[in-house]
């Protein structure tokens, strides 16, 4: 930050360094004191003894000649008036470079006037002298305010990057807070939803066992009422294996076994799978595969059971019936499916949830919320993404991007 301050600074590195370094011990801007500062009396103190000085040689100082003579060099006289022109510049700025510089002219204006002879051009060579002070005076104290300017935005910018970088610490320390209580919330919600939907099957396993246990207890065993106990029994067992089963498939992640995949096998194999569900609800089912399409190294099963998954959520969002939209295409590299319905879609507030284990719209019974963040980590294992497009009451529109040259890391 401070070099980048400095590169874009128009003033020499030497003058800037002087001018630094001159700061270091003289006076801050003095303009707000005035009359008050005691920088104003030692350049006032300076003023009146060069004065008397320049004029030493028509006073009785004379008789000691050379520098008190009237024969010695005047320029030699005059240049001495930089002195309290610089210090009033560094102490006033550019006021007290102007002012100084008139003081300066006052003085040696009269002096061509009492010379006896007068000198050649009396007036002209005071005034470039007084010019060129004041034009070094002005130089001086623009430089001057040019540094102490950047000075302060240097210590300005040093502060707001100290206080910056407090700040992000502190945030990093509280976007971890925050993650791990995330974490623990995530937790209790996935500890709360197994419990919840393997308890109610467990539970119903149970009554039934009772029920069948005092039927045969009581003598009042039959064959038939006990095959309709074990069979509402294998249904509540059999809902607790696929429960079990995607627990499973969302904690194991395992890597894709990848070979050679016709995409559009993939998702003409996981249409056939869900045909019947959409036939019974009089969805209309429309495929725009692209015939043309190049293969893709993934795991075809993996990617059967996402693309499943997509399409049956597609036939429970349209109870009433709709349009199911199955396409596939090639561009920039890659792959892409989408699964679009004309069912209820999604609202805003759930759309951020969608990929939330155990998160789910569906009534109770028909989802635990898994199938959507088993799709999500199947397709990121295959480095590609799931885009959603959402309008609620008009449908949703799902889209798997695949990279083409995937290959797996060894």
């Amino acid at each position: 930050m401070t070099n980048a301050l400095t590169s874009k600074s128009s003033v020499p590195r030497w003058a800037k360094s002087s001018a630094t370094k001159i700061m270091r011990w003289l006076p801050p801007d003095q303009r707000s004191r005035g009359v008050r500062s005691p920088h104003f009396w030692m350049i006032a103190a300076l003023m009146v003894v060069l004065t008397l000085l320049y004029y030493a040689g028509h006073t009785p100082l004379d008789q000691f000649g050379g520098f008190f003579s009237l024969a010695y060099p005047h320029d030699i006289h005059r240049t001495l008036f930089l002195f309290p022109i610089v210090y009033a510049t560094v102490a006033f700025r550019g006021w007290g470079a102007l002012i100084t510089s008139f003081l300066f002219l006052c003085v040696v204006l009269p002096r061509p006037f009492v010379c006896n002879p007068p000198y050649a051009a009396p007036l002209l060579r005071p005034l470039i002298f007084v010019l060129v002070t004041a034009f070094i005076g002005w130089l001086a104290a623009a430089l001057i305010n040019q540094v102490e300017k950047e000075e302060k935005t240097r210590a300005f910018l040093e502060e707001a990057y100290q206080d910056l970088r407090k700040y992000d610490q502190r945030l990093r320390e509280d976007q971890a807070q925050l993650i791990q209580a995330e974490k623990l919330t995530s937790l209790g919600q996935m500890a709360a939803a197994i419990a919840h939907e393997i308890n109610n099957p467990l539970a119903g396993v149970l009554v039934y066992t009772q029920l069948l246990t005092r039927k045969i207890t009581d003598d009042k065993f039959s064959k038939e009422l006990a095959l309709g106990y074990l069979s509402k029994m294998e249904t509540e067992l059999t809902r607790s294996a696929k429960l079990v089963r995607n627990l499973l498939d969302f904690a194991r992640q395992s890597s894709p076994t990848l070979s050679e995949v016709n995409l559009n096998d993939v998702v003409n194999r996981a249409l056939n799978l869900a045909a019947h569900s959409a036939e019974l609800q009089h969805i209309q089912v429309i495929k725009e595969l692209d015939p043309s399409l190049p293969k893709l190294r993934a795991d075809f099963d993996q990617l059967q059971q996402v693309c499943t998954n997509l399409i049956l959520n597609a036939i429970q969002a349209m109870p009433e019936g709709g349009r199911l939209s199955l396409r596939t295409s090639v561009s920039d590299g890659q792959l892409k499916v989408e699964v679009q319905d004309t069912g209820v879609g999604i609202s805003p507030e759930n759309m951020s949830k969608l990929f939330t284990p155990f998160f789910t719209t569906k009534g109770k019974g028909k989802g635990v919320g898994l199938g959507l963040a088993v799709a999500h980590g199947i397709v990121q294992r295959h480095h590609g993404r799931i885009e959603v497009q959402s309008k609620e009451g008009e449908g949703s529109t799902f889209i798997i991007c695949l990279p083409l040259h995937y290959e797996e890391k060894s």
